[in-house]
């Protein structure tokens, strides 16, 4: 004897989409992307702010007698770099909260960024190496 209808499963969702949807994942409070952010920007104030210096004089050509093609593109890059340190805290706290590849992603490339900017000021700027 076949079976009543109501016993028969669904053929519309899948048994792993239907199960999937049964346990959602814990959600993060968001608090806790706050405070990531506001750390982050505590952290990268200095740098940013010397980096924008930094810049900006080298874009005006205020160190030496005149501006050149190549001082341009390296003061745009550092322009560049500064809002990469502005946005990594924010994305970093937003990839925590959220958990989207898309936002680890923004995260990690603005983190490169960040990372490289760091290393230019700490070894062009802070410590120059051509004076030893």
């Amino acid at each position: 004897m076949p079976r009543p209808h109501r016993e028969i499963p669904s053929q519309r969702l899948a048994a792993s989409v239907a199960q999937s949807a049964a346990s959602p994942k814990p959600h993060r409070p968001p608090w806790l992307g706050i405070v990531i952010a506001i750390v982050g920007w505590a952290l990268l104030a200095y740098p940013a702010i010397i980096l924008g210096l930094v810049s900006f004089i080298i874009m005006t050509g205020a160190s030496d007698t005149g501006t050149t093609a190549p001082a341009i593109a390296l003061g745009i890059l550092g322009f560049l770099a500064t809002l990469a340190m502005l946005a990594f805290p924010l994305l970093l706290g937003l990839a925590v909260k959220a958990r989207r590849r898309s936002l680890w992603i923004a995260a990690c490339l603005t983190g490169v960024v960040t990372i490289g900017a760091c290393i230019y000021l700490a070894v062009e700027w802070f410590i120059p190496l051509g004076s030893l």
